[in-house]
C-alpha cells in the first residue's frame, strides 16, 4: 500500500526526533525528510513534495504559519498539521478535518486519532486549500486579538497548573533546571529560561540575569549594590533578592526612571 510521505519540521532536536520516533510506527506513515528550521522545510518540501507535513508554529528562520502560508502556491499542496507547545493560538477553537494540530509533549493516541483523520483526505485526494487558508486566518486573527495570559508548570504529582501570569513573581534556573516562583509555591518547567524569555516578552517581564527572568510588577525594592549595579527585593513570601547584571542596569533605570 501507498505511503503517507511525510516531512517534519522543528527547530528542537528532542521534539522532532520523538515525533520521528512516534510517526515511523505507525503503518501508512513515510517520513522522508526531517527540517531543522522553516526556511530548511520549504527547501525540503520542495524537493520531495511531501503528502503530509508537521510545522512547529514557533521555529527559526521561519514561523510555521509563514512556511504553511508559502504552501498554498505549490502545485502540490501538502495536508499541514500545526505542532505548538503552547495554547495561546486557542488552536481549540479551529479545529477541522483537513488541517489539524498537535500539542507538545506528544500523545501518541493523540497523534494516532490525528493521522486515522488525515488518512481519508489523503487516500481520497480531497482538496485541503479552503481549510487550511480559513485556519490560517483564524490563528492570525486571534494571535492579533485575543492574548492568553497563562503558563502550564508541573505540580509535584506531575499534573498541569495553568498560573496567570500576574500569579508569577519570577523564573530562574538552578542546577540546570527551571523553576517558577509565585508568592509561596515553586514549580518546574520544562522550557528554558530563554524560550521563557521570548514567550513572556509582551508581558512585563524583564531578563535581569542569565539566571533571572522578573515580573517588574513584583519588584518590592531596588537596591543599589556595588560597581553601580543593583539588586531587586521581589515580593514573594521568601522576599528573594536578585542580582541585577551590569548589561540591564539601564533598562531597569529607563523602566523606573532611576
Amino acid at each position: 500500500m501507498k505511503k503517507i510521505r511525510t516531512i517534519i519540521a522543528d527547530d528542537e532536536f528532542p521534539a522532532r526526533s520523538e515525533l520521528k520516533f512516534l510517526l515511523e510506527g505507525i503503518e501508512d506513515i513515510q517520513v522522508v525528510a526531517v527540517a531543522e528550521d522553516g526556511i530548511q522545510a520549504l527547501e525540503l518540501i520542495e524537493q520531495k513534495s511531501p503528502d503530509l507535513v508537521f510545522l512547529d508554529i514557533q521555529m527559526g528562520g521561519k514561523t510555521g504559519l509563514e512556511v504553511a502560508k508559502e504552501l498554498m502556491g505549490l502545485e502540490k499542496e501538502p495536508i499541514v498539521v500545526f505542532v505548538t507547545a503552547y495554547d495561546e493560538y486557542a488552536l481549540d477553537a479551529f479545529t477541522v478535518n483537513a488541517v489539524d494540530y498537535l500539542l507538545k509533549p506528544y500523545e501518541e493516541e493523540r497523534l494516532v486519532k490525528l493521522i486515522n483523520r488525515i488518512k481519508p483526505l489523503y487516500f481520497k485526494e480531497q482538496a485541503i486549500e479552503e481549510k487550511l487558508t480559513d485556519l490560517i486566518e483564524k490563528i492570525d486573527d486571534g494571535a492579533q486579538t485575543s492574548k492568553i495570559d497563562k503558563l502550564a508548570v508541573r505540580t509535584n504529582k506531575g499534573n498541569l497548573k495553568l498560573l496567570e501570569y500576574n500569579e508569577i513573581i519570577l523564573l530562574y534556573t538552578h542546577d540546570s533546571k527551571v523553576y517558577v516562583k509565585t508568592y509561596d509555591q515553586e514549580y518546574q518547567i520544562d522550557l528554558s529560561l530563554s524560550e521563557l524569555e521570548d514567550r513572556l516578552s509582551k508581558a512585563d517581564f524583564l531578563r535581569v540575569h542569565r539566571s533571572y527572568l522578573i515580573n517588574l510588577n513584583k519588584i518590592k525594592e531596588i537596591i543599589p549594590w556595588f560597581k553601580g549595579k543593583y539588586q531587586v527585593l521581589m515580593s514573594d513570601d521568601r522576599q528573594m533578592e536578585v542580582p541585577v547584571s551590569r548589561a540591564k542596569v539601564k533598562d531597569l533605570q529607563k523602566i523606573f526612571g532611576i
